[in-house]
């Protein structure tokens, strides 16, 4: 498949509360039971080793459960305030509001710096920025996953809405943010000194060391 970027509904910032409840709990659960979450810990635990009192910035961090299954420091970061404030109270993260283009933190300010599901939002060059500044930020490196753009998970998230397994934004959501995603070769073009690994299911893994 060639690349097709289309803007994602839950990126609106008028999105009906209901609606973006539904695709934030949907998220969650692709997380926890579709390897999103596992393939994450995985990369941070490879980067970070056995580190006590790590400090983590997430990119993208949504409602913070990614960050917050670390047992870390954690700072979620995300444009979206109302992303931020959802399950606020069950989670123990600071949460910034910010671009990750521009990050509003000062230089070796964490140990690492994530992001999971982040990446197919922005271009090529984007990213690059991205990645130059999540470098800045961290003492350690950065750890990145996201979805491979390829049929087999374009067919599953097809078949969820089909079957009205997930709500009306993730129905729209799911397909496009694959369509827009990016393959293992294409990230290792945008990050050449980085390690970039397939995972299981149907994702790639980018580490960086400073």
């Amino acid at each position: 498949m060639h690349r097709l970027d289309t803007p994602e509904l839950l990126d609106e910032e008028n999105a009906p509360q209901s609606d973006m409840d539904r695709s934030l709990r949907d998220l969650r659960r692709f997380n926890s039971l579709a390897g999103g979450g596992r393939v994450y810990r995985k990369m941070v635990r490879r980067l970070l080793g056995d580190k006590r009192n790590a400090v983590v910035i997430d990119l993208g961090a949504g409602t913070a459960d990614l960050v917050d299954s670390l047992g870390v420091r954690a700072i979620a970061l995300d444009f979206n305030i109302r992303h931020l404030l959802y399950g606020r109270e069950r989670s123990h993260a600071r949460r910034v509001v910010g671009d990750a283009r521009q990050l509003p933190f000062r230089d070796a300010a964490a140990d690492a710096v994530t992001s999971s599901h982040f990446f197919h939002h922005f271009s090529p060059e984007e990213n690059a920025a991205i990645i130059a500044e999540s470098l800045r930020v961290s003492r350690i490196g950065i750890a990145f996953t996201d979805t491979r753009r390829h049929f087999w998970p374009l067919l599953f998230v097809h078949l969820l809405g089909v079957f009205r397994l997930v709500g009306r934004i993730t129905r729209f959501d799911a397909p496009a943010s694959i369509r827009r995603g990016y393959t293992t070769e294409e990230v290792r073009e945008i990050a050449p000194r980085a390690t970039v690994e397939n995972y299981s299911p149907y994702r790639w893994g980018l580490l960086l060391w400073r």
